[in-house]
């Protein structure tokens, strides 16, 4: 009886050995899936994070390659403003004071999702700044519930046209986060407009007609021909302002 129920012993504790075993085999094979795996996520996020990166100089209007035109104009109670004068960029999103941005990036700031119209305004001279509900022009400013447009109340609208010298259609009118809009392609139209509340019919810019004319001036500076109204003088720095003082909105009783 006492050598069988040793023996017995010894056997049970020879299996329960076996099973500590092969679960301890288990674990130990697991441990360095677990580090693979890991290492192959780690490896796969870089990947994609570096080619995020890459994509953004990539996509149109792409850095060195794309060369775009935009038409321009700000549009306020019924009168079209001067052009914005001429000024260089550093990003390549510039006008030669003809009414046309230029977009030919020089880097990734001025390309893809950073070709937008808040950089252009960035580096206009009178500074052109726009939020939802005002407009200003160096010192000048327009703003949602201060200014009137013939005694109505008046709104901030951008009309964009994605091919303004040959379309006829309606623009598409937008009314928030103008600086955000994007450029995406050639040929483009774009009006700022502080008008009376529901106004829909929103003009081209006056340099629509003449885009594709304009648009080849960067290969020679300032542009040769300009829209009536809109021919613009040097200065003794390169600027081109306009000649035409802003037009002054009816401002409210009180205000």
């Amino acid at each position: 009886m006492g050598k069988a129920s040793s023996s017995k012993k010894v056997a049970r504790a020879a299996r329960a050995g076996g099973r500590r075993s092969a679960g301890s085999r288990q674990r130990d094979l697991l441990f360095p899936s677990v580090i693979g795996v890991i290492v192959l996520l780690g490896v796969a996020l870089i990947a994609f994070a570096a080619n995020d990166r890459k994509t953004e100089s990539t996509i149109a209007p792409a850095v060195n390659k794309d060369h775009w035109h935009a038409a321009f104009g700000i549009y306020i109670c019924g009168k079209f403003q001067p052009a914005p004068p001429q000024f260089e960029s550093p990003i390549g999103i510039h006008t030669h004071g003809d009414g046309v941005i230029h977009i030919h990036p020089f880097t990734s700031g001025g390309a893809g999702k950073n070709a937008t119209l808040g950089n252009f305004l960035k580096g206009t001279d009178p500074r052109i700044s726009l939020s939802d509900d005002e407009l200003k022009i160096g010192k000048k400013s327009w703003k949602v519930g201060d200014q009137k447009c013939d005694g109505k109340d008046a709104e901030l609208i951008l009309a964009q046209w994605k091919d303004v010298q040959n379309t006829k259609e309606k623009p598409t009118l937008i009314r928030r986060d103008f600086g955000s809009t994007r450029f995406r392609e050639n040929g483009e139209g774009y009006t700022i407009a502080f008008v009376k509340e529901g106004t829909t019919d929103i003009p081209k810019p006056e340099s629509a007609a003449q885009l594709a004319q304009l648009g080849s001036a960067d290969a020679g500076g300032a542009a040769t021909s300009l829209p009536a109204g809109q021919q613009p003088t040097t200065t003794a720095g390169g600027q081109s302002p306009g000649t035409t003082a802003p037009a002054t909105a009816t401002t409210k009783p009180g205000g």
